[in-house]
Formats: C-alpha cells, structure tokens, sequence
C-alpha cells in the first residue's frame, strides 16, 4: 500500500511538471506573437523599412518603403492566421496551415532583403519537390524531398542567407528532423541514439572542449579550424589542446547559427555529434522542407495519412506530431529573430 501511494505521488509529481511546461510553451508562444504585433503597423515599418534600403544604397528608398509597408504587414498577419488556426485545428490538416504559414512568414522577411520581390514568375512555386507516389511500406522517415533550381525556397536561400545550393541537392526527412535540438529526446528514446552535444555560449563566443572534437576524431584546435573551413563566418579565436572558442564573425543569431541549433525550450546551444550531420542549412529552411512534405503527404496520400494518425502503426507518429508542436512555436521565433536583427 505504502509503495503504491508513493507511486501514485511520483505520477502526481510527473502530471504538475509536464502541466508546467506545456503551460510555459505555451506562454512562450503568445509572447512571440504579441512582440510581432508590434510589426503590425505600416507607420511604423514604413519608417524602418526605409532606414533598411537607404542602408542598402537602394534608390527610392522612401517609394520602395511605402510600397512595402503594407505587404509586410499583410504576409505578417496572413502567417500568423495560420498558426493561430493550426493550433485550433486537427493534427489531419495541421501539416498545410502551417506551410502556408512559413511561406507567409518568410515572404514578409523576403521584402525587408528584397523589395522588389516577387520580380519574376520563376520565384513564385514552392521550389522544392517531393516523391509522388509512396511505395509500399513506406516510412516516413526514409522519404526524400528535392531542391529545385527556382521557386520560393532557393530565392530565400539565395536572398536571406546568401548561400548557393544545387538543384541535385536531396535530404531525407530523418536527416532534417535530426537537425532540430527538441527532437534528440524523441530519436534518443525510439532509436537509441542522440543527435546532439551541448555547447557553452559566453556572450558571442561559442566553446568547443576537447571532449566534443573527438567525437570527430579531431583534436579541439582541428575541429575549430575545419569548422571555420567549412563556415567561414566562424573565426577561431583561442585555441588550444582543451578546447578551442569560436566567434562569428557577425552577431550571432539565433535564426541562423548553422551548424549549431538554438533549443528554444532550455536557451542552449547544440552541435550535432558527427560530420555527415554537420549541415549548411539554416534551420527554418529545414522547417520549410519538411512541412512542405508533410503537407504533400496530408493533401495526396489520405490513405496513409489517415492509418497513421488513427492507427499510430509506426514511430513515424510520435515523430510527426512532435515535430509539429515544436514547429507552432519555433518558427515565429526565429522569423520574430530574423526581423529584429534586420529592421
């Protein structure tokens, strides 16, 4: 008797704490929206999307500011209507709310980079492409999704984070989903393994210890200078035989901080745990990647779709709808990071 009543406090105890922290997601979530309500005035963003374009030598800085000023607002409001309703809605449709959602989003970052956008049709589509047909005994996590030359994606690739990728370039949606630092625990308890290494941030600095290069094969001063190969916004500044320290070269944010993924749940940084993780994109594209599948998946595969969700034959469930909690409150954060630091 005394053991069960202890047990039964034990569960109490769980319940209170995970109460607690879907209670602080969620506070969390309302404060991101409600700072990007502050965007929603075109007086406002007028003014700073015009001390923007003068910054870029941009002629008409002023014409191109009034211009845009409501089309920012507009794709703010219009993304945010999306979430708002994907949080309402069942987790059946939530996939394409929350596409149109980043699309919306990341359109509204796109005009403080560039006004003139969309300039060409070509920027239009979504830019990415994904298995039509699913074969028998399909996974999701095995599926692939392509990067075309045009569209949306490589026109944000190109504008925001002024990286080149190859139209030839694959992911698999294991690969993206292990870029993100809040799914470790759910890979870590279906497939025994973790993605991640925690990093000690010191104001701009990021520390990379002894212990963390090998898990590289590389000594701490090594593993720094081939970062810096292969980032070349990271510069190493102290190095030595215990650890080496990393500063980039621009203010370091949280929206693009590749390879190291930002938690937003604990405020850390995270380093994936080996080199064919080591990723060059900035993680609200990985976002967009998968929620494009997902909602391909949604609209185009019901059948599979629906045994999933009311079958949870697989682990591709608890993958799924995680990952979906996590992008509700995860995108507004960065996409409210990428506008403070921009405007």
């Amino acid at each position: 008797m005394i053991n069960t009543h202890n047990d039964c406090q034990e569960r109490s105890k769980q319940f209170k704490y995970l109460e607690l922290i879907e209670w602080s997601v969620q506070l969390l979530t309302a404060l991101i929206w409600e700072r990007l309500l502050s965007y929603h005035s075109s007086e406002t963003v007028q003014k700073k999307l015009e001390i923007c374009y003068r910054n870029f030598s941009l002629e008409n800085a002023s014409g191109l500011s009034y211009d845009n000023c409501y089309r920012f607002v507009y794709y703010l409001k219009h993304g945010e209507n999306f979430f708002i309703q994907a949080n309402q809605s069942p987790h059946a449709i939530q996939p394409m709310l929350l596409f149109y959602g980043i699309s919306q989003l990341l359109k509204a970052c796109l005009i403080i980079i560039d006004p003139e956008y969309p300039a060409t049709s070509s920027v239009l589509a979504h830019g990415v492409s994904s298995r039509k047909r699913k074969k028998q005994h399909y996974h999701f996590l095995k599926d692939e999704i392509k990067i075309q030359r045009n569209g949306l994606f490589s026109h944000v690739v190109n504008k925001l984070f002024q990286l080149n990728l190859l139209d030839t370039d694959k992911y698999s949606m294991e690969f993206l989903l292990g870029q993100i630092a809040e799914m470790d625990d759910v890979f870590f308890f279906h497939h025994s393994k973790s993605n991640f290494v925690q990093i000690e941030k010191i104001q701009d600095k990021l520390i990379i210890p002894e212990k963390t290069a090998q898990l590289f094969h590389l000594s701490a001063n090594r593993f720094a200078e081939y970062l810096q190969e292969r980032y070349p916004y990271y510069t190493v500044t102290t190095a030595s035989k215990d650890e080496a320290i990393l500063k980039n070269t621009n203010p370091l944010t949280i929206y693009n901080c590749t390879p190291f993924s930002f938690h937003i749940d604990n405020g850390e940084f995270y380093l994936p745990t080996s080199r064919d993780r080591l990723s060059k994109l900035p993680e609200i594209l990985i976002h967009y990647l998968i929620l494009y599948n997902l909602s391909m998946i949604s609209r185009y595969e019901t059948e599979w779709w629906y045994d999933l969700l009311l079958g949870s034959s697989n682990d591709d469930y608890p993958f799924i709808l995680r990952y979906m909690e996590i992008a509700k409150r995860k995108i507004p954060y960065f996409v409210l990071n990428f506008i403070e630091h921009s405007l």
